[in-house]
């Protein structure tokens, strides 16, 4: 499957500098160096216990860097929680997923839009508090081509469609840079189809970074590709660049064809 256009440089809009995380000795990842450039699709990928999702936890937050630094837009933002960096545009998804399954579809939606009115005291604020916001919920449900299941209960959804109702949710809250972590994950292949070419299509004007496991996907949209190793990056570049590299033939690739053949 032939790689993803490669774009010349363009502005790095996310970075990590030499970031680190220990756990009571054990080092997860190891002074990490990224460049995610604005407007393209970055994917993190390697072997299970390689360090994407910790990688992925640093850069959002979720977790607290040993060591190293993290720049959003050239502004340090290494102290941050997570919440603020929502606020800065850093919005994130998660592997599990994520909707209020008694809501309705389109309700899902409000609660994302509502993200700037609301407090800890009062979650829901109801539609009246926004305005007249059906355009917005009809343009995000047509994004994620979910507009047929807009008054169906979000637990009532199949698991592809709900993933989709969590990219939906991810671009109400208009991010800068949009974090996807195993966005294909569980899902079978027309779903993976769609998934992807919802994300290709959610991309546009964005920034993606994506911890995917998914080669084919990754293959068909990715612009850069960073791959890990025991917490280290061993290669970037295209998806040309990174297959042919022979570190990680032998540590990712490689050994994902033999178990394949075994099969």
């Amino acid at each position: 499957m032939p790689a993803a256009t490669h774009h010349p440089a363009t502005e790095v809009v996310l970075q990590a500098r030499g970031l680190r995380k220990e756990f009571r000795g054990y080092t997860a990842v190891g002074g990490v160096d990224l460049d995610v450039h604005r407007g393209e699709i970055h994917a993190l990928i390697g072997p299970n216990g390689a360090g994407k999702t910790t990688v992925f936890n640093l850069l959002t937050k979720f977790l607290v860097p040993s060591s190293g630094q993290i720049l959003l837009e050239g502004i340090d933002v290494t102290d941050e929680r997570p919440a603020a960096l929502a606020r800065r545009g850093l919005v994130r998804s998660f592997q599990i997923s994520a909707v209020f399954p008694r809501l309705s579809v389109s309700d899902n939606i409000v609660v994302a839009l509502q993200r700037a009115c609301v407090s800890p005291v009062a979650f829901w604020r109801g539609r009246k508090r926004l305005g007249d916001v059906s355009a917005r919920i009809d343009e995000l449900l047509n994004q994620v081509d979910l507009v047929a299941f807009a008054n169906t209960l979000a637990g009532d959804l199949p698991y592809g469609r709900k993933r989709a109702l969590e990219l939906a949710t991810t671009l109400a809250a208009e991010p800068k840079v949009m974090l996807l972590d195993e966005p294909t994950q569980g899902l079978g292949h027309e779903d993976v189809d769609r998934v992807t070419s919802l994300i290709k299509q959610a991309a546009i004007g964005r920034t993606v970074v994506m911890v995917e496991h998914n080669m084919k996907m990754v293959a068909r949209i990715a612009d850069r590709i960073s791959v890990l190793r025991r917490g280290e990056i061993i290669a970037e570049g295209t998806y040309d660049d990174v297959s042919r590299d022979p570190q990680v033939i032998e540590s990712y690739l490689g050994s994902r064809s033999r178990a394949e053949k075994k099969q």
